[in-house]
């Protein structure tokens, strides 16, 4: 539910429309430009925002010169959070640092260059799906996260030792949406895994134009989103049936549990290499099943009521002895 709760958050943000900026006028810069943006999933007037503390511009035009930057160069300071549009694209074969050289302007009078490879390394597409893209990649996130996991597992494992209560796969409550969750989540980041090692310009190109339209991607990248949404609907469907099925404090620690089942998954497959990854998520998988299908799967029905009963005996719905 880690997964999808953050996956769900992502949803959310498609609703979102990003502002409108300046167009400037590229007339003079299109041929430069022509090149990059053939190589390039971005290219004159696309929608930057600042992401470091901030960002050095010079103020004029680079030329073809041999000394670069020097003290006597007009400079001016950008500040993060600050929203960028790309103006123009030029190239400095000679420039040993980064031949490619792009202005980015605020407004229309703040506007400067600066080297490509700094412009990608201090902002990021100005669009809610790919700040969270980059959010959930930073390496700090990860550690958070891991971090979250040991000590949900320690937590849990005390209280299992000092008191029983409903865990998914341990003892589980009978309906299929949590396992069927935790397996699509498992599916899901080693189908993220899988495009990070294949097809990684697939993902650039999906950071720079993000969509939640899974039919109009390619079919990899198809099938990740499909998972997406289908963590969506999962996670809807486990909390209303908890929600049902358990009384409040019962409910909290179930859920509890299965974020931190969930947080495991995904940094046991996101830490491993692809294919080890991939036998651990076919082995979690055909566990998952066997739990619920052994112990978790409703085998009775209430003949009173027709409420799902795991064994004989009184409904604890609506008190009927069923033998």
């Amino acid at each position: 539910m880690g997964r999808g709760v953050g996956l769900l958050l992502l949803f959310l943000t498609s609703c979102y429309n990003p502002p409108q900026y300046i167009i400037l006028d590229t007339a003079e810069s299109a041929a430069d430009s022509t090149s990059q943006r053939l190589s390039r999933p971005y290219g004159i007037g696309y929608n930057l925002v600042v992401n470091a503390d901030s960002l050095l511009l010079l103020d004029e035009r680079p030329m073809h010169w041999s000394e670069g930057v020097t003290d006597h160069t007009d400079s001016l300071w950008l500040r993060k959070h600050n929203q960028l549009v790309i103006a123009a694209m030029t190239t400095i074969p000679e420039d040993s640092v980064d031949s490619v050289w792009v202005k980015v302007a605020r407004d229309q009078e703040t506007m400067g260059w600066l080297h490509e490879s700094d412009l990608l390394h201090a902002t990021a597409p100005d669009d809610p799906i790919s700040l969270f893209i980059l959010f959930f990649s930073n390496g700090h996130v990860l550690w958070f996260l891991m971090f979250m996991a040991v000590a949900a597992a320690v937590a849990l494992v005390h209280l299992v030792r000092h008191k029983r209560f409903r865990m998914i796969h341990l003892d589980d409550i009978p309906t299929i949406y949590p396992t069927l969750l935790t397996i699509t989540l498992t599916m899901a980041a080693w189908l993220y895994a899988l495009i990070q090692h294949s097809a990684p310009q697939m993902w650039v190109a999906f950071y720079f134009h993000p969509t939640l339209n899974p039919f109009s991607q390619p079919l990899l990248l198809c099938t990740f989103l499909c998972s997406v949404w289908a963590l969506f609907l999962l996670s809807l469907a486990v909390i209303d049936d908890v929600m049902k099925m358990l009384p409040g404090p019962a409910a909290v620690l179930y859920m509890l549990s299965l974020l931190a089942v969930c947080m495991v998954l995904y940094l046991a497959i996101s830490l491993t290499p692809l294919f080890l990854s991939a036998i651990l998520s076919i082995a979690y998988i055909a566990f998952a099943l066997y739990r619920y299908i052994r112990y978790a799967r409703p085998r009775y029905l209430c003949g009173r009521c027709g409420q799902r009963l795991q064994q004989k005996g009184t409904c604890p719905h609506c008190g009927a002895i069923n033998d």
